[in-house]
This record gives structure tokens, sequence and C-alpha cells, in this order.
């Protein structure tokens, strides 16, 4: 309700005054009173940039533990990245069913969920049964998926191969940054092409975007990875960039593919394994099916809404402890 061009900008306070609750009265040079909390201020204080806010607390609800065992589900995937229940039903969309704890799935343009099954003239290779190099889904969205769930329906045991490959963009990220600073300057400023052009299927796609691999905030801090290298387009910056970014790709892809920190795991039947797909790079092994049956079940759910369903549960339940970033651009 508030035309803030009408706003003077030499405006200044007149006069200051505490309130018995903390709370500051401010009288303006324009007659208008404020009323500031002083918590408010101290949380929000310019001098302190590196702070994370702390989370307020709007009312207590602690006492429903299925609450707090969801929100403690909930904050381990934003600490950790990734997360697997076990034993869960293997029945047709119950993938779709977890993720809507969370929020309404997001849809792509693979639908609202999707079947990873080798299948003989696959639309994409996921489809298959070859390996896949580590990479992030969908990244030529603008948006991309923030969280993924992949639910194992069947792994028959002759199946040989198929393992999962999950790794930790970030922590490879950081231990880059100080080995080789000038490269991720590069990987950080000169955006890389990402893009989906298919129209030999039922519904065709067209879709270009340009984006750095590394995306930091004001303070330097990585805040998204962006690292798809099956669905990167030609290049398209200025001349003189072009051997400084692939000088510097070429040594964060050895970066990735050497790091220690692979995990390595075969899913089971009744494996949901759920992570940040802005975080954790995700692959797989070549396997040979020996006829039988890989199949798994996955859907999406979008960054902000989990993001949110953490905070309001966090601030619903009393705890105090501020989110981690979760890999969606956000400076917070």
């Amino acid at each position: 309700m508030i035309d803030v061009s009408a706003i003077d900008p030499s405006i200044q306070v007149m006069e200051v005054r505490l309130t018995d609750s903390d709370d500051l009265i401010l009288q303006w040079s324009d007659n208008h009173i404020g009323e500031i909390p002083l918590d408010f201020l101290r949380l929000y204080c310019y001098e302190q940039p590196n702070s994370t806010p702390e989370l307020s607390t709007y009312f207590s609800k602690a006492s429903f533990m299925g609450l707090v065992l969801f929100l403690a589900w909930l904050k381990y995937i934003n600490t950790a990245g990734v997360c697997i229940l076990k034993n869960v039903p293997t029945e047709d969309q119950t993938v779709t069913k977890v993720a809507e704890l969370i929020s309404p799935v997001q849809k792509s343009i693979y639908g609202t969920s999707f079947d990873v099954v080798s299948t003989p003239n696959p639309i994409n290779v996921a489809y298959s049964s070859a390996h896949l190099d580590f990479h992030m889904d969908l990244i030529y969205y603008e948006s991309a998926p923030g969280l993924q769930l992949l639910h194992c329906m069947r792994f028959d045991s002759c199946v040989e191969g198929g393992e999962s490959l999950l790794l930790d963009i970030f922590h490879v990220a950081e231990n880059f940054r100080r080995s080789y600073p000038v490269e991720f300057h590069t990987l950080s400023r000169v955006p890389a092409t990402f893009q989906k052009i298919h129209y030999e299927r039922e519904s065709p796609v067209h879709m270009i975007y340009q984006k750095p691999h590394i995306m930091l905030n004001h303070r330097h801090e990585i805040v998204s990875i962006n690292w798809a290298p099956a669905f990167e387009g030609p290049l398209s910056v200025d001349p003189e960039d072009v051997e400084l970014y692939y000088e510097a790709y070429h040594k964060f892809a050895a970066a990735i593919q050497n790091s220690p920190a692979i995990i390595e795991l075969k899913m089971k039947p009744g494996d949901l394994m759920i992570f940040n797909n802005r975080r954790i790079l995700h692959g797989r092994k070549e396997f040979n099916l020996n006829g039988g049956v890989r199949h798994l079940q996955g859907c999406y759910v979008n960054i902000d809404e989990f993001k949110s369903k953490v905070y309001v549960l966090s601030n619903q339940l009393g705890d105090k402890e501020p989110i981690k970033r979760v890999g969606n651009q956000c400076w917070f």
C-alpha cells in the first residue's frame, strides 16, 4: 500500500525510545512513527554479514512425535544432501506419495513421474543399460528440480552391474577452489550452455539455457552447481574466454572423476533414495539384465517448496537450529 518512490531518501530518525518489551519506537522526520523489535535489528545487523539468521519460533507443537520424526528426516536431507528409506512398499506411484509429504510433485517433460527401466528404443540414455556418468537432472531448465526421488521397484538378482553412484559436488568444488583458484573463478564467471533439443518424441522439446557451472552469492559462497555433460550445447561466450573455460572445465571434470568421496551402492527393492539434485551428482554403472529386470520409479520436488517445508516445521516445532544451504541459489 506504500508508494516507495514517494519516500524521501534523506528521511531521518528524529527520536528513539525503548519500550518495556524491548521494541524501538522511531519518530521519523516525515512524522511517521514506526516500531521495530530489537531482536529483528540484531538478526539483520549489517555488521554481521557472515552470520546465518536464527529462526524465530512462532509456536511449539513438539508433542506430535510424527511431525518431529518427519522434520528429522527433512533436516537430514537438508544437511547430508541424500537419504535412503528402506522397506518402502513397491507399489506403483508410492514414490509420488512420499514426495507429496513434502510438496506437490514438480512436473517435467517426462511427466509427473518416470520409470527408469531398460527399453529397446529409449528416448533417453537413462532408459538403456548404458553407464551414466555423473550429472544432475534437467539442468537445462531455468529452475531445475531441487530434490529427486528414486524408488527401487525391482532389481532381480540375476542383473549384473547397475550400481548407483553419488557424489557431493559442493565438497568437490570447495577443494577445487583451494587447488585451482583461477580455474574456479573462470567456472563461476563464464556461462556454460545446457540444452535439450529433441524433436523425435511424442512431445518435442527445445530448451537452451546458459549459466555458470558454479554459482556464488555475494559472499562468494557456493549456492548451486550446474553439471550435466551429456546435455551441454555449443559454448556461446566471448572469444577470449573460450580457452580459459575449457582448461578449467577439464580440470574440474577430472576432480569429479577422481574424487575420493564417490559413494557406490546397489539399491534393493523397497529402497527409496531422495537427494538434492542441485548438490549431489548421480550416475550408475553399466548393467547386464541377463533376462531380469532393473526398475526404478522417480519424481521431482521443487527446491523452494522443500526449503519452505523445513522452515515451517522448524518454526512450528520450536527448533532453533538454522537450516543449511540447499543449492537453490538463495543468499541465505
